[in-house]
C-alpha cells in the first residue's frame, strides 16, 4: 500500500511540467473517438519504469500503453499509442482511441475520471465533464522529502521549476453544432483551456481545472440512447441527489459465465513442524490448495465472493476439513483495483482477454504416511451488481479522525470509527473508518464496508464547504472475512469535516465456480 502511495507521488513529480490536449468526439450513432496528447518532462524509459512500479498508475492522463488500456479496457476500444522524444528531452505520448458505443465509454474508467455525463432530452444533447487534471495539478505542488519516502532525483529541481508551463486543453466535438455551454465554441466543437502561467497562483489553476465543462447541441438525428452512471463529482454535496442511479441494463448471462469460468489448480503446499523442545508448542502444520479462477475478461465480476471448502479427504477417505480447534477453510488473495499487481501476481494485464484470480483452500495435512490427497471439493462465488443507489453522509469524517504525522502521534485515536449511515445499514453494509491520514499534500481514507450483501461502486469526498475534490478509489476484497476494504486517496488537504457520497450496490446475481481436484500425489 505504502509502495503504491509513494510511487504515485513520485510519478507525478516526474511529470511536474505537463501539457495535455484531451479531445472527445461523439458521432450521431453513438460511436466516436478519444485523442489524448500528453507532454511531460521525462524520457520514455523513466515513464515506463515508474508505470510498471505503480502497476499502471492511478493518475490521469495515461502516459503509456499499459495505462491507456487501464482507462479504456476491453474489446470495445481500439487503441493506438505513439511516443516521441522532443529536442528538449520531453516525452510526447499520443493515445488515439476509437469506440463504437458511447455507453461503453461512459462506463469506463476514462468516463469516471472525467465524470463524463451524456444526456438527451428537451434541451437536446447535453454533455458535461471535468478536465480530470485537478489531482495532478495539486500533486505537482508536492516536493519530495523524507516524509513521503521519496529520494532525490537528478533534474527533479528543474522539473519543479517548469511546472508553470502546465497547460490543459479539453475539447468536445458533438454530433451537431454547439448551441450553448461555457466553453469557446467553434461549430460542432467547444474547448476549455487552462494555463498555469496565466493564473495568479496554483489555487486559481486548480479551480479552473475542477470546473464543470458543459456543451449542448440539437438532439435531432441522434441514433443512440446514453446511460450515464451516477456522477458524484459534478456538483456540490448539497445539490447531489440520492436514490437509485441510472439503470445498468440487462444483467449478465449466468449460464454463459458458468460455462466459461473454470478453476485451474497450481499445486498443494504442505507445511509440517516438529516440536523438539518437549514443551508442546503450537502446532504449525498446514496444507493449502492454491489455484486460480480463469474466465474471459468481459465476465469479470464486480465483486469476488467467498471461496468455500465443501470436502477434503485423503486417499483413505479420512476427513481433512478444518475443525474449530484447527481453523482453516478457503480464502481469496486480496487484490487492489488501484494496483492489480500487488497482492495477486497472477492477474493479467488489461490487454489479455483472459482473467486469472488466485484463491487458496486451506485444510488439515494428512498423516505422514499418506501419499495422496483423495479429493478437494469446493466453490468460488462471483457476484454481479443489481441496482445501485446514491447515498450521502453529511460530515461523516470530523477533523480529529484524520491523522497528521507531521504534528506527532500524541493523543491520536487509532480505533475503528463507525460512520453514521442509516441507509447503508439498511442495505446490509454498514461502514466505518479504519484510518484517516493527511500527509505531504495527500489525504488517505481507509474504509471498512462490513457485511456481505453489497459493495461500493464509487465514492466521492467533499470538503467542509460541500465542494467535491478529485477522489481516487481503490477497493480491496479481503476474502475469507466479512466485509471489504476501500481506500480513498484525495490529492490535497480538503478542510474537514469531510462529507462522503457513495454509489452502493446489492449483489444482483451470483455464479458459483465449482472446484474439484482429485488424486493429488504427495512427495516427501
Amino acid at each position: 500500500m505504502r509502495k503504491s502511495f509513494t510511487a504515485s507521488l513520485l510519478l507525478i513529480c516526474l511529470t511536474g511540467c505537463i501539457q495535455t490536449k484531451d479531445e472527445l468526439t461523439i458521432n450521431p450513432d453513438g460511436s466516436g473517438k478519444v485523442r489524448i496528447e500528453t507532454r511531460v518532462v521525462a524520457d520514455a524509459g523513466s515513464l515506463a519504469a515508474m508505470s510498471g512500479e505503480m502497476g499502471g498508475g492511478i493518475a490521469y492522463p495515461p502516459i503509456s500503453e499499459a495505462e491507456a488500456q487501464k482507462f479504456l479496457p476491453g474489446r470495445d476500444f481500439k487503441i493506438t499509442v505513439k511516443q516521441d522524444k522532443t529536442d528538449k528531452g520531453d516525452t510526447v505520448t499520443v493515445v488515439d482511441v476509437e469506440y463504437k458505443d458511447i455507453n461503453s465509454l461512459l462506463a469506463s474508467p476514462y468516463g469516471r475520471a472525467h465524470q463524463l455525463s451524456v444526456e438527451t432530452g428537451k434541451n437536446g444533447l447535453v454533455v458535461k465533464a471535468v478536465s480530470a487534471m485537478e489531482g495532478i495539478a495539486r500533486m505537482a505542488e508536492i516536493k519530495p522529502d523524507k516524509e513521503t519516502g521519496m529520494m532525490a532525483m537528478p533534474g527533479l529541481d528543474d522539473m519543479q521549476k517548469r511546472k508553470n508551463e502546465m497547460r490543459v486543453e479539453f475539447r468536445m466535438t458533438l454530433p451537431n453544432a454547439v448551441t450553448a455551454g461555457n466553453g469557446v465554441r467553434d461549430g460542432k466543437s467547444a474547448v476549455w483551456i487552462a494555463e498555469r502561467a496565466k493564473c495568479k497562483d496554483s489555487d486559481e489553476f486548480v479551480q479552473q481545472l475542477s470546473a464543470v465543462d458543459e456543451a449542448r447541441c440539437d438532439g435531432g438525428d441522434l441514433k443512440f440512447s446514453p446511460v450515464t452512471p451516477a456522477r458524484l463529482g459534478l456538483c456540490p454535496f448539497a445539490e447531489l441527489s440520492v436514490g437509485t442511479s441510472a439503470a445498468k441494463g440487462a444483467g449478465p448471462d449466468t449460464a454463459k459465465i458458468t460455462g466459461a469460468a473454470k478453476f485451474i489448480p497450481y499445486g498443494v503446499v504442505i507445511k509440517r513442524s516438529v516440536d523438539l523442545s518437549g514443551q508442546g508448542g503450537m502446532n504449525q502444520n498446514s496444507a493449502n490448495l492454491v489455484g486460480a479462477v480463469v474466465l474471459p475478461r468481459e465476465y469479470e465480476p464486480q465483486k469476488w465472493g467467498d471461496a468455500t471448502l465443501d470436502e477434503a479427504v485423503d486417499a483413505k477417505g479420512n476427513d481433512l476439513k478444518p475443525t474449530e480447534a484447527n481453523q482453516g477453510g478457503a480464502f481469496e488473495y486480496g487484490r487492489m483495483s488501484m494496483d492489480q499487481n500487488e497482492g495477486d501476481d497472477t492477474e493479467q494485464t488489461n490487454t489479455s482477454p483472459e482473467l486469472r484470480h488466485t484463491v487458496s483452500f486451506s485444510f488439515r495435512p494428512p498423516d505422514w504416511k499418506i501419499k495422496e490427497i483423495g479429493k478437494i471439493k469446493g466453490s468460488v462465488a462471483l457476484h454481479y451488481f443489481g441496482g445501485a443507489e446514491v447515498v450521502k453522509m453529511t460530515n461523516a469524517i470530523p477533523a480529529n479522525w484524520i491523522m497528521d504525522p507531521s504534528k506527532g502521534m500524541g493523543g491520536f485515536d487509532a480505533s475503528e470509527k463507525k460512520i453514521n449511515s442509516p441507509k447503508l445499514a439498511e442495505m446490509g453494509m454498514p461502514i466505518s473508518l479504519q484510518m484517516g491520514m493527511s500527509q505531504s499534500g495527500m489525504t488517505m481514507l481507509m474504509l471498512q464496508i462490513n457485511g456481505k450483501k453489497g459493495v461500493l461502486v464509487d465514492a466521492q469526498v467533499f470538503d467542509a464547504h460541500g465542494k467535491p475534490w478529485q477522489t481516487f478509489l481503490g477497493q480491496q476484497n479481503m476474502g475469507g472475512v466479512e466485509g471489504n476494504g476501500c481506500q480513498l486517496m484525495v490529492p490535497g488537504s480538503p478542510p474537514a469535516p469531510l462529507s462522503l457520497a457513495v454509489v452502493a450496490s446489492d449483489s444482483g446475481s451470483s455464479v458459483d465456480v465449482r472446484v474439484l481436484v482429485e488424486h493429488i500425489p504427495l512427495t516427501q
